[in-house]
């Protein structure tokens, strides 16, 4: 019985399916063009104006149960990818509906990974941040709001973020990005 496993196992080997470059190809072969990013949508909690170049997010803070309440409008961890055009001036109504914990948000860097604790916070953009962004009893608390403006005035990716210790590292963070194309809306 061994011997037979043992030269199932070679057959499946000498077969290519064991193939260690296989995984460092692109599904389609090595001349395959890399996937197209998923479609924009502007969603009802996005409001955008071209002509008077504003944007408003109505952003919340434990919207669903996802990640223990740890999350924005129910996407964490890099899911829900919003996109604003740069040069717009842009106000995040910010409101928490997770019933135990105090959060925060501020446009930060877009990082691999975060730390426990934030010493310090400089938004991207002057005033990209709530108030108390680092304080667990002095940020915005269960069913409090919020409300700040800025202009995204400079393209390229960042992370909306929330600074309360411990909560970034376990996923409230999605990522943020000023387009020089003017698109708008969030990449799911």
């Amino acid at each position: 019985m061994r011997t037979v496993l043992l030269s199932s196992m070679a057959i499946f080997l000498l077969a290519g399916c064991g193939d260690p470059d296989a995984a460092d190809q692109p599904a389609d072969g090595p001349d395959a063009a890399p996937a197209e990013p998923a479609a924009l949508e502007t969603p009802d909690w996005i409001q955008v104006d071209d002509d008077a170049e504003t944007v408003r997010i109505d952003l919340i803070a434990g919207e669903t149960g996802s990640n223990n309440y740890w999350n924005f409008n129910g996407f964490h961890g890099g899911q829900g990818e919003i996109v604003v055009p740069e040069g717009y001036e842009v106000t995040i109504y910010f409101e928490n509906r997770d019933p135990n914990m105090a959060h925060s948000v501020g446009v930060g860097e877009l990082e691999a990974q975060y730390p426990s604790t934030f010493s310090e916070v400089t938004p991207i953009f002057e005033g990209a941040v709530s108030s108390n962004p680092t304080s667990s009893s002095e940020s915005t608390l269960p069913g409090e709001s919020e409300e700040f403006t800025f202009v995204a005035s400079e393209a390229g990716e960042f992370a909306l973020i929330c600074y309360v210790p411990a909560h970034a590292v376990t996923g409230m963070w999605m990522p943020f990005t000023v387009s020089a194309e003017g698109e708008y809306g969030v990449r799911s």
